[in-house]
């Protein structure tokens, strides 16, 4: 009897095995190629040239700032942030702010300004030529007037110029608001002034320098306000009133869902980038909070995102990470809750839709390492220093980290392939 069980035994374990092979060999999916990183602490970083397009996500450790040089060597500012650490962490306790970035010795604006003048062209070291404001947060415009006495300013953009009367006349409601009243005035002052986006268009923000030269590159203009494109030309739609939303926040409103929205194009290559916008659904929220959903619908599939509000818990929807389907993805953080746990399960999900997601963070709160834990801080490329995004004419592009004190590259990731779809 001993006999006839060992010899089943064996059977069956051959055929475990036979089986097991294969299905290893008929169901695996062949697994993506890891991307090529490279580390280096020794060499500056390749000056901009020609045909690049440079993306850079600066990390001051007080809110939003992205410096864009365009591949004839025109500027965009977009957004300029600072924050007030101490007064934020008195109002929202427990809650910590991430620390002045590369130290306190100087002004969220005075490391902005040391940066840009590091690293743009040579003719574009002393002026920026459009310069433009997502929404009236601090953490999005508290330097850009500071900045812009440092380095002028030539095209100021922003949701609501020259009226500032949506869904509210702003003078009035803002009226104590420090950092609004110093905007106002640097207008005033510096004799100079803003204009509204101009939703749809694709040519309020083009190149200045040789626009025959790169016919491929555009920046389209997605939403301002409630006015979002519908992807067509450049017709668009009116998304929600006023009223509503000083109905629903009973007098007040909410800037977040205001912010405004780019795509930029070079070739195949697609970058987003949309401020504050919200993308909750349900909970009693109205319907028009989620902003994300239609502006998805009309920016389609990118290379690269950045996470609206920080990666909020109301922001960054599953229809929005699904139809933008970035290979890349982008988050400006400065506090501890950014993200929102859910956020980051959407951004890790796969399926056999969904591009292999690398996530790049400019400054992740070590208390919110310690609440997600390993599983969490393994699933990023990175969690520290200026992001650069590098567009090369082919359509190949590279992800560089820089170190904030030395402005030296620490990793290189790429390159990556620029997709036509």
């Amino acid at each position: 009897m001993a006999k006839y069980y060992k010899m089943m035994f064996k059977k069956i374990f051959y055929a475990i095995l036979i089986f097991s092979v294969l299905s290893c060999n008929t169901n695996e999916k062949p697994k993506k190629p890891t991307k090529h990183k490279i580390t280096s602490t020794d060499k500056p970083l390749v000056k901009w040239q020609q045909g690049y397009l440079d993306i850079h996500h600066i990390n001051t450790g007080s809110g939003n700032t992205t410096y864009f040089i365009f591949p004839d060597g025109t500027t965009m500012l977009f957004d300029a942030g600072s924050l007030d650490k101490k007064k934020f962490e008195e109002k929202y306790a427990p809650l910590k702010s991430t620390a002045p970035v590369p130290d306190s010795s100087k002004s969220a604006a005075e490391w902005i300004a040391a940066y840009i003048k590091k690293v743009a062209p040579e003719n574009k070291k002393s002026s920026i030529d459009y310069a433009l404001i997502s929404h009236f947060h601090e953490d999005h415009y508290g330097s850009f007037t500071a900045l812009g006495k440092t380095i002028p300013f030539g095209k100021i953009i922003d949701r609501n110029s020259p009226t500032l009367d949506f869904p509210l006349d702003l003078r009035d409601y803002l009226k104590e608001d420090e950092i609004f009243k110093d905007y106002l005035s640097f207008l005033s002052t510096n004799n100079t002034s803003a204009e509204a986006l101009i939703v749809g268009s694709d040519s309020q923000i083009s190149l200045l320098n040789a626009k025959d030269t790169y016919p491929n590159f555009r920046v389209r203009n997605i939403k301002s306000n409630a006015t979002i494109w519908t992807g067509v030309k450049n017709e668009t739609f009116t998304y929600f009133t006023a009223k509503e939303m000083t109905n629903f926040y009973k007098g007040g409103y909410n800037e977040n869902p205001l912010s405004l929205a780019l795509k930029i194009s070079y070739g195949d290559f697609d970058y987003f980038t949309g401020g504050d916008n919200t993308g909750l659904q349900g909970y009693g929220l109205p319907k028009w909070f989620d902003v994300e959903t239609p502006i998805a619908k009309a920016v389609g599939k990118v290379e690269v995102t950045t996470l609206n509000h920080h990666g909020n818990r109301d922001a960054t929807n599953s229809f929005f990470v699904e139809t933008l389907n970035p290979e890349v993805v982008i988050q400006q953080l400065w506090c501890s809750d950014h993200p929102g746990q859910e956020v980051y399960q959407r951004l890790i999900y796969q399926n056999d839709d969904t591009e292999e997601r690398d996530l790049f963070t400019t400054n992740m709160h070590p208390e919110t390492l310690v609440t997600y834990g390993p599983w969490f801080r393994d699933n990023y490329k990175s969690l520290q220093g200026h992001i650069v995004i590098r567009v090369q004419p082919d359509g190949t592009y590279k992800v560089i980290i820089l170190d904030e004190k030395t402005l030296t590259p620490k990793q290189e990731f790429g390159p990556y392939l620029s997709k036509n779809e």
